[in-house]
């Protein structure tokens, strides 16, 4: 296969921001609203500090295997075989994300966006767009996302400095008592959602030659941040009731901003701009997945496994009958879903470094 080029530690930060924004900034206001109320920033803030926590957990486990990406690591760890499935599994855990963020893209784009459009077409769309980055290499990611994050960005906070008009300081003000234990328990996902599915970066690790944990971790940080400061905003701008009630409360917000009175209805084309980052999101997933594959099965060229997968991810996108039932399983299994992935099998690996690395001191001392 194709030796990609080597990764700078700006186009890892730059990665990784991108990565966990993704759908994050769609999906986990409305819930976290409905389940912490005005306090739902702060859930957003020490799940981000479980996603460092957890990156420098993962940064660890591959330490104790430089030069070696995920699905090489668990071939390494627990052998040709049982190493074999598990990293299969990941290849799997890869398509499943994947085709998640696929579907969310498209439920967004279709309730606020064009109605009247299948959802069938924006997935593929997307992932054949997606595809041919792949095929072009993780480089190229990387570069588009130094280029357009900082854009991105822009984009992003710009609507809410415009509705800062509307801010009051009584949204804060919520009725109800904030207790940690049950709001922990029932907002669990975004812990796994979007920081445990950083463990995918695992694959990228030996493209990084410099300034790797600052890049990964700073990335997981930055993000994070942002995303409980723009929960912050939503509840300040829209309201505790209004933020839980609406499926998607930012594009609200950018719904409702208005620069003059001649200039309005910009949400369409800052939304589309943001979707970008879930572009990037897929891009990443997407060439982690394919990676994957072509280093399990020895196969040199990418778009050989590219295009094919494209169907395969757009056919598992469609597994959710509606925006409902994907958010059901979201709060309920994601969780417990993800901790194999990214807390037991990097684990199992520590542990094979720890036995491999007693057994050859053992070996040293009896020679």
């Amino acid at each position: 296969m194709e030796k990609p080029l080597q990764l700078g530690g700006w186009q890892l930060f730059a990665m990784t921001a991108a990565f966990v924004a993704g759908t994050s900034f769609i999906l986990l206001p409305v819930g976290l609203i409905s389940a912490a109320r005005q306090f739902a920033w702060l859930v957003q803030l020490w799940s981000t500090l479980f996603g460092v926590v957890a990156g420098a957990f993962w940064l660890y486990v591959a330490s104790r295997y430089p030069g070696l990406s995920l699905v090489q690591i668990s071939q390494k760890a627990l052998g040709k075989y049982v190493g074999g499935f598990v990293a299969l599994c990941y290849i799997v855990f890869f398509v499943q994300m994947a085709a998640w963020v696929t579907r969310n893209m498209s439920d967004y784009m279709q309730v606020n966006l064009m109605p009247r459009t299948p959802i069938s077409v924006f997935n593929i769309l997307a992932l054949l767009v997606c595809a041919y980055a792949v095929i072009k290499g993780i480089d190229s990611i990387s570069m588009v996302s130094v280029v357009i994050l900082p854009i991105l960005m822009i984009a992003y906070w710009t609507p809410f400095t415009v509705m800062l008009r509307e801010w009051d300081w009584g949204n804060f003000d919520y009725p109800g008592t904030f207790e940690f234990m049950p709001t922990l328990a029932e907002t669990k996902y975004a812990l796994g959602f979007p920081f445990m599915e950083t463990v995918a970066f695992m694959m990228a690790f030996p493209l990084v030659r410099k300034r790797l944990n600052i890049a990964f971790l700073g990335g997981i940080a930055f993000m994070g941040f942002q995303l409980a400061l723009g929960i912050f905003f939503t509840v300040g701008i829209l309201g505790v009731y209004r933020g839980s009630h609406l499926a998607y409360p930012i594009y609200i917000i950018f719904r409702e901003m208005q620069f003059s009175n001649f200039v309005e209805h910009l949400e369409a084309i800052i939304s589309v701009n943001a979707l970008l980052l879930v572009f990037l999101k897929l891009s990443v997933l997407f060439y982690f997945a394919v990676s994957a594959i072509c280093q399990l099965f020895s196969i040199e060229n990418r778009a050989f496994v590219a295009y094919p997968l494209v169907w395969v991810i757009s056919a598992y996108a469609l597994f959710f009958a509606n925006i409902v039932e994907n958010a059901e399983w979201v709060q309920n299994y994601l969780f417990v879903y993800y901790v194999p992935f990214g807390v037991g099998f990097p684990l199992v690996f520590l542990v094979a470094a720890w036995l491999r690395k007693g057994n050859a001191r053992t070996k040293e001392a009896a020679i």
